[in-house]
């Protein structure tokens, strides 16, 4: 098939408006902004309320935050008790820095007085936890910049006592062909929704 038409048919395909079942009211939900949001089917005030929250709470604010002052995304996230894990790590691999940097040039400086096989595997080794140092401190201001955008993709995640699921331990009878006798034993996972 011609790229052309492959475009031009995926162009339409995705231009054309999708209904999916449910009833044929639209809500109108006022959202403080100049557009009125509307919405197929029956709505209750606590999910308009959920996506407004849903809206003010953004993840690429999360990670701006975090990429400017490593933290600021967890405290945007309101995670105030990650704050001083974050900010112990980065001094971790700070401190490891500097103390392998200071090791690494006191060893070249052996090494110019010195040229023999053990300094030089010492200098090495050295350079090698330096380099490491750098590393982990890369690695730590990534994983925050990562842990804030999960945090705040999951902010209004719902975890209410009307969703539940509990996992108990089961015997079931074998189910085996010419099997009179015989049990097997597992784990059984119910999930229960509660109303309200």
């Amino acid at each position: 098939m011609n790229r052309t038409l492959q475009a031009l048919l995926t162009l339409f395909l995705f231009s054309q408006t999708m209904y999916g079942q449910g009833p044929d009211t639209l809500t109108v939900i006022e959202t403080g902004d100049s557009i009125p949001l509307y919405v197929s089917g029956n709505i209750s005030v606590e999910d308009s309320l959920m996506r407004k929250q849903e809206a003010e709470h953004s993840p690429s604010k999360a990670i701006m935050y975090a990429l400017v002052l490593p933290g600021l995304g967890q405290g945007y996230n309101r995670k105030y008790y990650k704050i001083p894990i974050v900010w112990a790590a980065l001094g971790g691999a700070v401190y490891a820095i500097t103390y392998n940097t200071r090791k690494y040039k006191d060893a070249a400086y052996e090494y110019a007085l010195l040229p023999d096989d053990n300094n030089e595997r010492i200098l090495r080794g050295w350079r090698r936890y330096m380099e490491l140092s750098y590393i982990a401190l890369t690695l730590v201001y990534a994983l925050q910049v990562v842990d804030a955008y999960v945090d705040a993709q999951l902010y209004s995640w719902d975890v209410n006592e009307n969703l539940s699921m509990r996992v108990t331990p089961s015997i079931q009878p074998l189910m085996a062909p010419n099997s009179l006798t015989g049990q097997s034993y597992g784990l059984t996972c119910s999930f229960n929704i509660k109303g309200r």
